[in-house]
Parts: structure tokens; C-alpha cells; sequence
């Protein structure tokens, strides 16, 4: 985890320089023929996948505030997916009790470090966001069989002290629930989030904006996530992105 702090410190620190370097820096006039830029695009995490959609006000063309909000799925890496005994159930997610969703809305500015040296080029920036996270809990449940008289059941069962053996039993659990159930359980957790990266823009025409961004991404809540049955659970989250933007410029 230490090398991942450090990789955001090394981001940060790229801000801090491109924004004196650009101090400073005589602007030709036809820096501001673009006022505006609105893009949106997908975002693969290594803990989870985002949708986004965002809007740019062009200072020059060395300078863009930016707002965004984003929507994001959490995925773990280590997560053990297992088949379902039951063909009416889902394959299921061992040692899980919530799965985790994030709301973001976060602003945020663009420096360029290296403009393109011709159409066919690439303009490199560097980017840095801040704002507000809405972390949703949901409790994850899962298909047990419950024999009765009329014949073997299924009944589905978020996690709770009282069934907390049954959740790390395999031999006890048929599968997973549908999605429909805990939706009316959910929880809001909210927090903090920074991003930084780097913004590759490749398009041939100023006025579209077709970019590929990679960076790091770290969101800090008020409390512990219990994502898992084990209890190593962490109050934040953090994870490296590679983003692609399509959207224009007026």
C-alpha cells in the first residue's frame, strides 16, 4: 500500500510544478478560441469500474476547471466467486456481506505540460480532483435451504450476528440471491475523495476532446466499510484508473 501513496504523492507533486511553471507564461490570444469542453466516458479501476460525465470551463489553452460526477460499481480483486449447488440461485461471492457502491461530484483542473507538436501529436496534462463521496452499502444476501413440510425451500438471508456461521459455510449456502433483495436496506456513507493522473490527448481536431487519462484515485469515509465477513475492512479505498474521454469543445 506504501507504493501506492507514494505513486499519489509523486502526482501531487507534478500539480504543485505544472501549475508554477505555467505562471507566468505569456498566453497568445488565440489560446482562447475554446471557452467550454463537456466529456463523459468509462473508467476501469482495480477496485471497480466507473461511468462519468464531465464539464470544462478553458481558461487558455494551458488551464480547465473542471466538475464531475461520476458512478462507480466496486469490484475487489480478491474476491472468490463460487458456483451455486441450487440452478434457481446465482454463482456467489464468498465472505462477502455488502456490496459497495460510490457517487461522486468532484472539481478539479487540467495544466497542460506538453502541447502537441503537430495535429498528429499528443498534448499531456496533468489532472487533480477533489470532492464529495456518497459511499451506498447494500447488504448482500444469499439462497439457504430451509426444508418444511411442503418440501425444500429457498429463503435469502443478509448477513447478521446470528447467521455469521452459515455466511463462511459452504456446504451451507445454495447460492446467490437476486439482485432485488437489500435494495431496500441500503446505506449511505459518506466521505471524501483526490484524484490525480495524466491526460493523453490524441484527437487531430481541437474542438474534440478524445483522450486517454490514467492516474490514482482514493476515496476516505467517516467510519470502516464492511464490505467483508473477516473484518479487514479499511475506512478508505484507493486504486489505480485508466480512463477514456470523448466529448467536445465550443
Amino acid at each position: 500500500m506504501s507504493f501506492k501513496f507514494l505513486c499519489f504523492s509523486v502526482l501531487l507533486f507534478l500539480a504543485v510544478a505544472v501549475n508554477a511553471q505555467r505562471n507566468g507564461h505569456e498566453i497568445d490570444p488565440q489560446d482562447y478560441q475554446y471557452k467550454h469542453e463537456a466529456s463523459g466516458g468509462l473508467r476501469v479501476q482495480t477496485n471497480g469500474v466507473t461511468l462519468y460525465a464531465q464539464y470544462g470551463w478553458i481558461k487558455d489553452i494551458y488551464r480547465t476547471r473542471l466538475l464531475q460526477i461520476d458512478y462507480t460499481y466496486n469490484l475487489s480483486l480478491t474476491d472468490k466467486k463460487l458456483k451455486a449447488k441450487n440452478q434457481n440461485s446465482r454463482d456467489y461471492l464468498f465472505g462477502v456481506q455488502n456490496k459497495f457502491h460510490v457517487i461522486r461530484l468532484s472539481y478539479g483542473f487540467m495544466r497542460n505540460i506538453a502541447d502537441k507538436a503537430n495535429r498528429n501529436g499528443v498534448r499531456l496534462s496533468f489532472v487533480f480532483f477533489g470532492g464529495f463521496s456518497l459511499g451506498l452499502l447494500k447488504p448482500y444476501y444469499l439462497d439457504f435451504r430451509n426444508n418444511s413440510d411442503v418440501g425444500p425451500q429457498l429463503r435469502h438471508e443478509g448477513y447478521s450476528a446470528a447467521n455469521a456461521a452459515n455466511f463462511l459455510n459452504n456446504d451451507s449456502i445454495e447460492g446467490a440471491s437476486p439482485i432485488r433483495y437489500g435494495l431496500n436496506k441500503m446505506q449511505p456513507v459518506p466521505g471524501l475523495n483526490l484524484r490525480a493522473g495524466l491526460n493523453f490527448d490524441w484527437g487531430t481536431k481541437d474542438a474534440i476532446v478524445k483522450s486517454l487519462e490514467a492516474g490514482v484515485v482514493l476515496d476516505a469515509y467517516y467510519k470502516q466499510l464492511p464490505l467483508l465477513v473477516n473484518n479487514h475492512n479499511r475506512f478508505y479505498q484507493i486504486g489505480f484508473y485508466l480512463s477514456f474521454h470523448l466529448g467536445k469543445r465550443w
